[in-house]
């Protein structure tokens, strides 16, 4: 039998999960333990099949129940690790990018949504991108330092370093992206 670490390390599945299965067999192994074996007229052999078989889901059950325990115990420190992430990374120059240039480099060179860049059409649109699309970059910068073994101000400055290095090209290429949502946001102004 796979012992609690390896259906952990093996499977995809959070501690809230693991605990489920646990509780579904220790369920299916109760059911089986509440049968009044002699009221079924079973031979002794079927009897002893269906005692093994209880015996066997407390096994099966107790490991689920440890591989949700080591489960929960990672998940508590990933999110430490996690929170401790944010708070370095809203501590740091990356949270202190103001100007729509900036923002826009970063999200371009760091988020998933960079795509989001491209779409800005409304004020709504250059709102969310330098608020909400800007945030969930931040949130990703924090979520790569938790990836990495040890303190996080190391990476946290290789990244700060890198993003600076590709600040120049960054400007360049997005370019007309900058002037598109600083003219939207211009024109708002302007009708206030």
């Amino acid at each position: 039998m796979r012992t609690a670490q390896k259906i952990v390390d093996q499977s995809y599945y959070n501690a809230k999960d693991h605990k489920d299965k646990g509780l579904s067999i220790k369920r299916a192994r109760t059911t089986l333990a509440k049968l009044n074996l002699n009221e079924l007229d079973m031979s002794a052999k079927d009897q002893a099949t269906i005692k093994a078989a209880i015996a066997t889901l407390d096994q099966v059950a107790e490991t689920f129940m440890k591989a949700h325990r080591i489960k929960a115990k990672q998940e508590k420190l990933r999110d430490e690790r996690l929170a401790a992430a944010k708070k370095l990374v809203l501590a740091s120059d990356f949270s202190k990018l103001s100007s729509v240039k900036d923002k826009v480099a970063l999200i371009a060179m760091e988020c998933f949504y960079r795509n989001e860049i491209h779409t800005v059409i409304t004020v709504f649109d250059a709102k969310y991108v330098l608020g909400q699309v800007f945030n969930t970059t931040l949130n990703e910068i924090a979520y790569s330092l938790t990836k990495q073994t040890g303190d996080m101000n190391e990476p946290l400055a290789n990244a700060w370093k890198k993003f600076q290095e590709k600040l120049p090209e960054l400007y360049v290429k997005h370019a007309v992206v900058v002037a598109n949502i600083e003219n939207i946001l211009a024109n708002e102004t302007k009708k206030i």
